[in-house]
């Protein structure tokens, strides 16, 4: 299933004479109304009739002319500006005082309560036996799943038990407990809850066919750095997938909430595990698709990443996990491919152009797309600091991808020619890193494989561990008799 694009903008990932992400968007989208566009977006022609009034506004909004955003955001945000993803709620009537006051006899802690007590079962991968797993809280939620945190630890801990003083809750005003619970790291997973069925419009055909594939693949793959499939259970409403889980976030924030804990080493590192994940996926010839650094999951917090103390070519355990095989797929040796899938802004030319193009020449592309972004802050594509207004509305970032017109800013030379400054990546200890974008950020037929990136002496010694790097110890959930 193509997945609908979701553009983020980076900070520091944002241009320099301050033009925000929502500006452009908003550039981009100005084209005659089509049925995929948003309802609020169509302007019908003067009528004699006169206008309705509404009273309930839905989350597509307008961004406002000139409006800047320093921080970064997340492409979600922008899709549903443009309208391409469905409102999680129809637009309804503001409630009654008596329908109002019912919602509000359920209390804060009731829900917690009930939450608590949500459990999933689903089959072992390993030995097929019926687990369960308790749920703690919600990791996310999207249109058609959503992510919760579980442990093996069915039994709940009384908050008695532990002593906790009750505060009072700023939204509510309820006092509710909060329970400080150090869960045991080997007892937690991430438990992936995807609906069956359409919502707001979709294809179901298209949403199962994807989960299928998903399923399948991720039950034939096993690699450290590999999102990694612990149980499974295909119920009559829902599908539950029970994955290991990671602590960390995804790469995404830790490349922007925490860039100075990308030191060379954990960089290296992290990109060498990428490389060996990606690489595994070609030599059973699965290809990803969708590699970008919201897909990379990171293993350890923010504190761990920040001990002095890790040698990061030595250390045994992965720190990333490469994840959402949605569209990935199996492929022949020579098989092209035609389906646009994926975030146009890791998207190759190719693609972009509507080309058929080699599953496996795209994901080099987006590994390349995604060095950048570690090294520079930014995505290759963006509009330049310094770019004219008018320069910007002839120049999409789809176009600037075709013409693979891209350059080093924070690396670049002195002399303004905006080519990499060897001297600038030799003192960080980053002149393979600068080779290897460069080589990726190329035209298919002159573009790097994959084969020989792994053999670059900057990622081919980014892991040394002997036997290779490890899983972490885990526990299998509660057996149910």
């Amino acid at each position: 299933m193509a997945h609908q694009t979701k553009r983020k903008a980076y900070a520091g990932l944002v241009t320099g004479d301050g033009e925000s992400g929502a500006k452009i968007a908003h550039k981009q989208d100005e084209r005659p109304h089509t049925r995929n566009r948003s309802i609020s977006e169509y302007i019908p022609d003067p009528m004699s009739i006169p206008k309705r009034m509404v009273t309930v506004s839905g989350s597509h909004v307008k961004p406002e002319e000139g409006s800047f955003e320093g921080n970064l955001r997340r492409e979600p945000h922008l899709s549903e500006a443009r309208g391409l993803t469905p409102i999680e709620k129809p637009p309804s009537p503001p409630p009654s005082e008596s329908s109002q006051s019912a919602k509000d006899s359920e209390s804060t802690a009731l829900k917690e309560k009930k939450r608590r007590h949500e459990y999933f079962e689903a089959r072992g991968r390993k030995d097929r036996k019926l687990r369960r797993w308790r749920v703690i809280k919600m990791l996310g939620q999207g249109t058609f799943s959503r992510v919760m945190l579980a442990t093996s630890q069915t039994a709940y801990p009384d908050e008695e038990d532990y002593g906790q003083p009750e505060r009072k809750s700023l939204d509510t005003g309820l006092l509710t407990p909060e329970p400080q619970i150090n869960y045991d790291r080997r007892k937690l997973v991430a438990v992936k809850v995807c609906e069956h069925g359409p919502k707001g419009g979709a294809s179901e055909d298209r949403i199962e066919m994807s989960l299928k594939r998903e399923l399948e693949i991720m039950m034939s793959i096993h690699h450290p750095s590999l999102v990694d499939l612990r149980a499974w259970n295909i119920e009559l409403t829902r599908a539950i997938l029970v994955l290991s889980y990671c602590p960390g976030g995804d790469l995404f924030d830790v490349a922007t909430a925490h860039r100075e804990l990308l030191e060379p080493p954990l960089l290296r590192r992290i990109f060498s595990e990428l490389v060996g994940a990606v690489g595994y996926l070609h030599e059973r010839r699965i290809v990803h698709r969708d590699i970008k650094l919201e897909n990379v999951l990171v293993n350890l917090s923010p504190s761990e990443l920040s001990n002095k103390s890790i040698d990061w070519q030595t250390y045994p355990y992965s720190v990333i996990t490469l994840t959402d095989l949605g569209l990935s797929r199996r492929v022949a040796d020579d098989e092209k491919l035609e389906t646009r899938c994926g975030s146009d802004d890791y998207a190759a030319p190719e693609v972009i152009m509507g080309q058929p193009y080699d599953g496996r020449a795209i994901d080099a592309w987006s590994l390349g797309v995604l060095l950048y972004a570690l090294l520079e802050s930014r995505l290759p594509f963006d509009p330049n600091p310094g770019m004219s207004d008018a320069h910007r509305m002839r120049s999409r970032t789809s176009h600037r991808i075709a013409r693979v017109e891209w350059r080093w800013i924070e690396y670049a030379g002195d002399d303004g020619d905006h080519e990499g400054d060897v001297k600038k990546f030799e003192e960080r200890g980053l002149l393979g890193a600068m080779e290897i974008t460069e080589g990726l950020l190329k035209r298919a037929r002159s573009r790097w494989p994959l084969s020989k990136v792994a053999e670059m002496e900057w990622v081919k010694s980014g892991i040394q561990v002997e036997g290779g790097i490890k899983f972490r110890e885990e526990e299998e959930g509660e057996e149910v008799l």
